[in-house]
């Protein structure tokens, strides 16, 4: 990879001359993770350093330039920013400027007035890198470079890789689904007290972990302590080395997440009350809703849970003394970020990707940012990219659906972004038991063909459909298969994407 050489040796020579080392960091779980498999790995190296992970609140996004001073006053010699940096062209002068080098190890795009002023950056999307995948996380990154500098010992760091991975919604293709699955190995082990006590807070019983493990259950738990309070929790459970402060610090951020729940079912409400009132969806493709003091940490999946509702992007604005803060997330094939580039001149900053963004923009300006952002869009984003689809990968008789196919399917793992399941789709299943409330808007059943049952899993929105219809009523499902684990036992699942009545010319030669 570019500059690998460079960084190398540079950290080499921090460490024989006893610099002090600023890890600097973000506040997400790719971020904390970067932070903390770089930290580790300096304790190996015997580095001495310090790290520091902005709040949320008072220094945004990005570097930040106190944190750059404050190093310079403390006598730093050197600042390795970790998922963070490729943009900070200022702070990053003002550190050469006071004789301290800057390492960036950056995933993000490149910005289009150049990049900051120093000859260590890792970043593969640079146009010269002949480095093949260009998808990894900043965790990811920074695995590579602990590889360089220590060999085999680096992967012992894959669950923290694995984990960032996917929380960040890396694709998990190429190295990145080797880097999960490997990582996922390590989890299993359960080395790392922090994530071992996040597990067993979270009643994470499984013996073999995969990504929903990831994704769902420890991912938001760390990432609730950036979004609600100070991410320097998250960093010290993956960090600690005592079990009792694993145990308390777990705790401290279960409670984080209960919080930030409770303040994203509050938002979410309030927000789609505000689109089904104020947004005209003909002339409107892109939303973008705004509401005074909404926390900021949640933004971000409010944005989220408007574009699984409506299948559109959703900007989500938190407006507090005149500014506005927000977050957007977007549908597959629209490119957001370029999206908010084109509003360059009315926003104060703005940065992200394809899929998920940031800004932050003067609360005078939104309209007018609404009204620019839809303009792309008309240009940009076809009506057919806004139609919710299911793509479907092959049909399936319901006695396929065997223990033998379940083992070729895990062939296919780790799934996610870039790789997700595999969508089967069979037809005339009955339901066998009226929907049940299983967790949130997440409902169980049994679909029989009239010989075989299966447990089954549907929205909120299937299972009142199904619910109305008529005992004797055949379904077509599209799902994808999952298993979960009671007492030993493994049980098949099917998580149903799509359910429509068969068609009722077929359904006549069926019998149950």
């Amino acid at each position: 990879m570019k500059n690998m050489r460079e960084v190398k040796a540079r950290i080499e020579k921090a460490v024989r001359a006893k610099e002090k080392i600023l890890i600097h960091g973000d506040y997400d779980v790719d971020g904390i993770t970067g932070v903390a498999v770089l930290a580790r790995t300096l304790d190996e190296l015997g580095g001495s350093y310090t790290t520091f992970l902005p709040d949320r609140e008072q220094d945004g996004y990005g570097v930040s330039e106190a944190a750059i001073r404050k190093a310079c006053e403390q006598g730093v010699g050197l600042i390795i920013t970790v998922d963070c940096g490729i943009t900070a062209k200022r702070e990053i002068e003002v550190a050469r400027s006071q004789g301290i080098d800057v390492i960036v190890i950056d995933h993000h795009r490149l910005p289009s007035d150049g990049l900051p002023d120093t000859h260590f950056i890792l970043n593969p999307l640079q146009a010269d890198c002949s480095y093949p995948f260009k998808e990894l996380s900043a965790a990811g990154l920074v695995f590579k470079l602990s590889h360089a500098l220590t060999g085999a010992p680096a992967f012992n760091h894959l669950d923290l890789v694995a984990l960032s991975t996917v929380s960040d919604v890396a694709p998990l293709t190429g190295e990145n689904r080797v880097l999960v699955k490997k990582g996922l190995e390590v989890l299993a082990e359960k080395k790392n007290l922090g994530l071992r006590a996040l597990a067993e807070v979270a009643k994470m019983k499984t013996t073999r972990p995969n990504t929903g493990h990831l994704g769902f259950i420890l991912g938001p738990r760390l990432n609730a302590a950036g979004r609600m309070s100070s991410a320097d929790t998250a960093l010290r459970l993956l960090l600690t080395r005592s079990p009792r402060e694993a145990e308390s610090l777990a705790r401290i951020l279960d409670e984080e997440n209960k919080a930030r729940q409770r303040y994203e079912r509050e938002t979410t409400q309030e927000a789609i009350r505000k689109v089904e009132q104020t947004v005209n969806f003909n002339r409107e493709r892109i939303l973008v809703v705004e509401g005074k003091g909404w926390h900021k940490g949640v933004i971000g999946i409010v944005a989220s849970r408007l574009v699984e509702k409506y299948s559109r992007p959703a900007v989500v604005i938190s407006t507090e003394n005149g500014s506005g803060r927000g977050s957007g997330r977007s549908v597959k094939g629209f490119h957001l970020f370029n999206a908010l580039r084109s509003c360059e001149a009315i926003l104060d900053e703005f940065g992200g990707h394809e899929q998920a963004a940031g800004l932050t923009v003067q609360a005078k300006n939104i309209p007018l940012l609404r009204e620019k952002l839809n303009g792309f869009a008309f240009e940009n984003l076809s009506p057919e990219m806004l139609k919710r689809r299911v793509a479907v990968d092959m049909a399936l008789r319901p006695e396929e659906l065997t223990d033998r196919f379940l083992e070729e399917l895990e062939f296919l793992e780790p799934h996610g972004a870039g790789n997700p399941r595999p969508v089967f789709f069979s037809e005339k299943l009955r339901l066998r038991s009226k929907p049940r409330r299983l967790y949130g808007d997440i409902y169980e059943t049994v679909l029989t063909d009239g010989l075989l049952n299966f447990h089954a899993q549907l929205d909120e929105k299937q299972a009142s459909f199904s619910a109305s219809c008529d005992a004797s009523t055949c379904f077509d499902a599209a799902y994808s298969i999952k298993t979960r684990q009671w007492n030993g036992i493994q049980t098949m699942v099917l998580s149903v994407k799509e359910l429509k009545e068969s068609d009722p010319v077929s359904v006549k030669t069926v019998t149950a």
